[in-house]
């Protein structure tokens, strides 16, 4: 068995009880591209270190975006995962924000640095004590031929081949990890589109598109601008096309979760789940907005789009999943 299917082998066993193995697995894979061949030497040094800073990469996108659950508790999260929470807690308070961003663009080394270096430290921990040797064992049998690691210690060792057929064979590895994490998060969460929710942390940015194109929607069932937060006119500024249920949770733009809402409304808002009063304000919007489009004799796909989360109740479901 080549390496390659071996590392799978050990990705497809992976525990259901959390996501370290899977998040483990995706750090050493993406070490594995970025290594660049000198000829000095054919058993290459990994510090666990660099792992962590990988790791507690996955774990912020994956928290401040859509708060996802890693582990069959949520009384009782992951080691890693409360790490993350309280770094992302620090970062919000530093920056007085609570809008969600991609590590890479958070400058988070330069605002929370003494934060981050004790919750680098605290993941390496984290993952000597519970990930480390663990994750070349299958059914208490160690794999052979993965990597060098005596426990405690603060590298692990692979052959520089080992990493080469890593980095040839990323893009497959890489959809095996994923496919899996997702997996794994079917078991945690309600969350919908968590394939779309992991696959976040293998893009450089979220690329949200424009919402213009829904105005004519919204027009015809709003046609005063009416804040729908604040319910005052919207006047002198261009109304705001906000996400009811925080866009974040859902991942898309429907026009069943779309509403206009004043420039400012809609920023104090930020990612706080919306109440029931405001769940059954937008179930009784949708319903007429339904019917001002079947008055005009518009029936394209947002049309069926909003008549299928009518009947679905999505509006609800969607906003009771978000809670938990």
């Amino acid at each position: 068995m080549s390496f390659v299917e071996k590392w799978l082998q050990i990705i497809r066993n992976c525990s259901f009880d959390n996501t370290y193995k899977a998040s483990w697995a995706k750090a050493i894979t993406e070490l594995a591209v970025e290594f660049k061949d000198d000829g000095s030497t054919e058993r290459v040094e990994i510090s666990l270190k660099s792992i962590a800073e990988k790791v507690l990469r996955f774990y912020f996108e994956q928290t401040i975006f859509f708060n996802l659950q890693q582990s069959s508790n949520p009384n009782k999260p992951p080691v890693i995962l409360s790490i993350v929470q309280n770094l992302i807690k620090y970062y919000q308070q530093k920056t007085g924000s609570q809008k969600p961003v991609k590590w890479y663009k958070s400058n988070i080394e330069n605002i929370c640095p003494l934060e981050l270096k004790k919750a680098i430290r605290d993941t390496v921990r984290a993952l000597k004590t519970d990930v480390s040797y663990r994750f070349i064992r299958i059914e208490g049998k160690d794999v052979e031929g993965i990597y060098e690691y005596e426990q405690k210690e603060d590298s692990l060792f692979m052959s520089k081949d080992n990493l080469i057929a890593l980095k040839e064979n990323s893009l497959i590895v890489f959809d095996a990890i994923n496919y899996r994490w997702v997996q794994m998060l079917e078991q945690f969460n309600h969350s919908p589109r968590l394939s779309k929710k992991v696959r976040i942390i293998d893009d450089e940015q979220i690329r949200r598109k424009p919402l213009g194109k829904f105005s004519t929607y919204l027009d015809s069932e709003n046609p005063d601008h009416l804040c729908f937060l604040c319910r005052e006119k919207i006047e002198y500024e261009t109304p705001a096309v906000d996400h009811v249920i925080p866009w974040s949770y859902l991942y898309a733009d429907d026009i069943w979760n779309l509403v206009y809402a004043h420039q400012t409304c809609n920023s104090s808002k930020s990612n706080v789940i919306p109440s029931e009063e405001l769940i059954a304000k937008l179930e009784a919007r949708n319903v007429q907005l339904l019917e001002q489009l079947r008055s005009k004799s518009i029936r394209d796909k947002h049309y069926a789009e909003l008549e299928m989360a009518i009947d679905n109740n999505l509006v609800r479901k969607f906003w009771i999943s978000c809670q938990g």
